[in-house]
């Protein structure tokens, strides 16, 4: 993270990425993306950032759960009654779940095994069959790296691309929900700013920036939340160093979490 550099763009753009089928698993991302980019005649730029929606890439790899074959322990009736929520639902976020945080009102607030702390530990039912929910990618870090890797070696043209995962997470000390990142390859997740000076010379000693994030929030704008139909984002412009890097440098131990 330290010594990582970020030169502020003058201008950004963001492509979305429309007019892919519905995905199932098994399905081919990669070839999915390349053909939907090659039939908006469209050409991939080096140091494009690629932002795929973690439900795409959930749905491809089989993560999506009929709810009819949930069985649901004694725990999730507890909590489903006190948060007025479909036990089936409850019981797939304690199967996600690494530990609860908070149970207030209809609100289920986890620590899931990736590490992310978020409301019903990423299960969702929107843009799926009825019946049906969609879970987080199993290990969304690892399908990042796999996505970038596979788009630079099938690419007509050589080019270094870096992917990002996003996912709309609430956050502990504002209301809506935003895009964050989730998985992260080829580019830095968080840059270090400190021991830079600012306009006036002063020296910053905590600033230091969640690029990935803010990524995922912009590209999010063009792929909307609902009906939009745009899994997917290319966004071109910024000016970030190509690296190896890791979600976990985003989050936050326990120790170091003020909200815990």
């Amino acid at each position: 993270m330290k010594g990582r550099k970020f030169v502020p763009s003058n201008s950004m753009e963001i492509i979305g990425i429309a007019g892919l089928p519905e995905v199932n698993e098994g399905d081919d991302l990669t070839r999915l993306f390349l053909d939907a980019v090659r039939d908006k005649r469209l050409e991939l730029e080096d140091g494009d950032v690629i932002v795929f929606t973690s439900k795409i890439v959930a749905k491809s790899e089989g993560r999506v759960v009929d709810l009819t074959d949930v069985r649901v322990s004694g725990d999730a009736e507890r909590i489903a009654s006190e948060t007025e929520k479909d036990p089936r639902i409850v019981q797939l976020v304690l199967n996600e779940a690494k530990a609860i945080v908070r149970l207030r009102g209809n609100h289920i607030i986890v620590e899931t095994k990736h590490g992310f702390v978020c409301a019903n530990a990423g299960v969702d039912e929107s843009n799926v069959e009825d019946g049906k929910a969609v879970l987080l990618p199993k290990d969304p870090q690892k399908s990042a790296q796999g996505l970038k890797n596979d788009i630079e070696a099938r690419s007509s043209k050589a080019k270094s691309v870096s992917v990002l995962i996003s996912d709309s997470f609430g956050r502990a000390f504002r209301n809506g929900v935003t895009g964050i990142c989730i998985g992260i390859s080829g580019i830095p997740a968080m840059v270090d700013r400190r021991g830079e000076e600012d306009r006036f010379g002063q020296i910053a000693r905590v600033t230091q920036e969640a690029i990935a994030d803010e990524i995922c929030a912009a590209a999010n704008l063009v792929m909307g939340e609902l009906a939009e139909g745009v899994p997917i984002a290319i966004v071109r412009g910024l000016e970030l160093e190509r690296c190896k890097s890791d979600i976990q440098e985003l989050l936050f131990s326990r120790e170091d979490d003020l909200f815990r």
